[in-house]
């Protein structure tokens, strides 16, 4: 096939929007952690420590960890294994995009029902986190599964970008 096909180009716009979606809201919620860290410092130092901006700076740390896992898969800054490149026979190199995406979509599909289950759990029990602020823990675990299924389906694109090489690049580093 010369070229990515029309509903695949559709797909990847609309996973790219997402993406950009979550990357923004990522980096608003580092701003926030930052200003609970300045802010729980300053508490501190002050001589009144307050206890409740670490809580929240440790559950938005979750948020972003999660929104930010798949913009970091499409851009190339997620965690690479260059190890055995020189070593692909020249033969196997061609496949090697696709057998990549097809484990990152495995180990998402691993990951996404583990975090489900957890999540699950914690709406049927609705269990407060250990915290000095009562949060419940279904609010903390919900981004998980939300996050790793925009990874999957970010790993999906990557698959359809390593089968129709005109799609834009998707490389496991930018440089390649």
């Amino acid at each position: 096939m010369n070229g990515a096909p029309e509903w695949f180009k559709h797909y990847e716009r609309a996973v790219k929007s997402v993406n950009r979606a979550f990357a923004a809201a990522a980096s608003l919620l580092t701003l926030i952690i930052v200003m609970l860290v300045l802010l729980a410092v300053a508490t501190r130092i002050g001589g009144s420590p307050a206890l409740w901006p670490y809580d929240v700076a440790q559950f938005t740390l979750v948020y972003v960890v999660f929104l930010a896992m798949a913009p970091a898969l499409e851009s190339g800054h997620h965690v690479v294994v260059e190890l055995f490149d020189g070593l692909v026979p020249g033969t196997i190199r061609p496949f090697v995009g696709h057998v990549a995406m097809a484990l990152v979509i495995l180990f998402g599909a691993i990951f996404l029902w583990h975090l489900y289950r957890v999540t699950a759990r914690a709406f049927d029990d609705d269990r407060l986190a250990v915290a000095a602020i009562a949060i419940p823990l279904k609010w903390v675990y919900l981004i998980g599964p939300i996050g790793i299924a925009q990874f999957i389906l970010t790993a999906l694109m990557g698959f359809g970008r390593a089968t129709w090489p005109s799609a834009a690049a998707f490389t496991a580093r930018p440089d390649h």
